[in-house]
């Protein structure tokens, strides 16, 4: 199985799959989904005993708003596309940046 966000009707499907006692394995297996998405939505989203997918759908979005502040200057992007232009590697360019507090992955530059 390959990763996949949750959606927000499966997490519905969870609570109601919870309501039924089923486990955290059997849920994944009905959503096709791997266990360790499950056990992930259930730890961040569960709070006094209780899996509520409205507020885990809320907070995912709020999540992915804030990860959109992490976003890649543009100096450090000049700063690869320069690097990669004198056949630097990326793993020896995310390396350099990195050291110089600009951090970003190989895979990041190979995309």
């Amino acid at each position: 199985m390959t990763y996949r966000q949750l959606v927000e009707g499966q997490r519905y499907q969870i609570q109601a799959y919870l309501s039924q006692d089923l486990s955290q394995r059997a849920i994944a297996r009905l959503l096709k989904v791997n266990p360790s998405n499950i056990s992930r939505e259930l730890d961040r989203n569960t709070m006094d005993d209780q899996y509520c997918p409205e507020q885990a759908h809320k907070h995912m979005r709020s999540r992915k708003r804030n990860a959109a502040k992490y976003r890649i200057s543009s100096t450090t992007e000049l700063y690869v596309r320069s690097l990669i232009e004198l056949d630097w590697s990326p793993e020896q360019t995310a390396g350099v940046l990195t050291m110089l507090g600009s951090p970003v992955s190989h895979e990041w530059i190979y995309q």
